[in-house]
């Protein structure tokens, strides 16, 4: 294998680990760093349809005449 074409590969490999991982961190725009804005975005569509959940089992007790289930309290340990 001739040299320049290792040395391409090599260059190809740096400059897409640049733009694909180490350029997204530096902005803080990564889905692997921890606290992105993506989180948030995620845990409110998380609560939205935790909610619309209750919601319609809610709406299933008061149709079929049964109470509606508690969920379990959380454990202490």
């Amino acid at each position: 294998m001739p040299t320049w074409f290792s040395a391409f590969v090599a260059a190809a490999a740096i400059t897409a680990v640049y733009f694909f991982c180490i350029r997204p961190m530096r902005k803080r725009n990564c889905a692997m760093t921890p606290g992105s804005s993506q989180d948030a975005d995620l845990d409110r569509q998380i609560a939205d349809l935790r909610e619309e959940l209750r919601v319609l089992r809610a709406e299933d007790s008061l149709e079929s005449g049964r109470l509606p289930r508690r969920p379990a309290p959380p454990s202490s340990g």
